[in-house]
């Protein structure tokens, strides 16, 4: 009898083990390009990826990923979701849903879910780990992306790149166009543009290899890194530095916990105004007309006859104006 008793006890482990398993299923769209030029995805939650190359059409996969109790629970939450397209103009646009998962809770119910917004939570969210996008569309594609919680990622692309984010890093590869990306808790990576490249988050680093227009690079909570640019710079940060590798054009610099480092090319005509509380301020070029105080925390003054303004402020570091090559 007690064998028995063992055995039963058993099998009742062994199937919960089964159950508990991760799964792992996806949706598929396949949609007709026709004469678009754009497209747009918005979605719930999850990770975005997408990559350039495809042709003919826009391919989007669905990628779910956790641990249901059951795989009739599972099915049940893959029937729940929808990717709805809408087509305006040269543009196609897609919503990524769930359409009944979303339950009025009140506090204590979002404390039993992780997967909340406007008073509702998912009520797969105890067993749904992650859900992923991955999107392939044609080069000169431009692009739209919003996801309410998630990393995106973005390959190279012949077209603008519009991205959004509530809580995620943000990577772009070579975008021949204008890029903007926006992340409440995440760093943020371009490698390449031909347009203005806007960048802002919350909280990371921003890091930007070569630039073909403006940048506009806004964070609370980490350090700026842009290797080369050809256009303006505007670049802000609450806590850390700030490395401009090779400028061509007016840099606007500041930070409360930093210092600020511009590279100019060695025959730059450009103006310097620059100040630190918490440093000094050195310049590996002659700068004429120069006013600076008696410690060295500022500088002002003109290098070959004088151009674009670099104006580079901070509370805690040095500043540093280097020849490039």
């Amino acid at each position: 009898m007690k064998l028995r008793y063992m055995t039963i006890t058993a099998v009742l482990f062994a199937s919960a083990a089964i159950l508990a398993a991760e799964t792992e299923d996806s949706v598929h769209k396949s949609i007709p390009v026709q004469s678009a030029t754009r497209f747009g995805l918005d979605v719930d939650f999850g990770s975005i990826e997408v990559t350039g190359g495809g042709t003919g059409t826009i391919e989007v996969e669905a990628i779910f990923r956790g641990n249901p109790a059951s795989r009739a629970e599972f099915d049940r939450m893959l029937k729940d979701f929808s990717l709805d397209v809408s087509r305006q103009g040269s543009g196609i646009f897609i919503r990524g849903t769930f359409k009944d998962g979303w339950k009025q809770t009140g506090i204590l119910g979002h404390l039993d879910h992780g997967i909340c917004h406007d008073g509702k939570c998912l009520e797969y969210s105890n067993w749904l780990k992650s859900v992923e996008f991955r999107v392939k569309v044609p080069s000169a594609f431009s692009a739209d992306l919003h996801t309410r919680g998630g990393s995106v990622r973005v390959g190279d692309l012949k077209g603008e790149v519009n991205a959004r984010t509530a809580g995620g890093s943000l990577h772009f590869g070579s975008i021949d166009g204008p890029v903007n990306g926006e992340t409440s808790g995440g760093s943020i990576t371009l490698i390449a543009s031909k347009g203005r490249a806007i960048l802002h988050t919350s909280g990371g680093s921003i890091r930007v290899e070569d630039a073909g227009g403006d940048v506009d690079a806004h964070t609370s909570g980490g350090s700026i890194e842009i290797s080369r640019t050809t256009g303006r710079v505007v670049a802000h940060t609450s806590g850390g530095g700030i490395v401009i590798g090779q400028a061509a054009n007016a840099v606007e610099a500041s930070t409360s916990g930093g210092g600020i480092t511009v590279a100019m090319s060695p025959n730059a005509a450009f103006q310097v105004d620059a100040s630190t509380s918490g440093g000094r301020v050195n310049s590996e070029f002659p700068v004429m007309g120069l006013v600076t105080d008696s410690n060295g925390h500022s500088m002002r003054g003109t290098v070959n006859g004088g151009g674009p303004l670099l104006h580079l402020t901070t509370s805690g570091g040095s500043i540093h104006i280097r020849r490039g090559v």
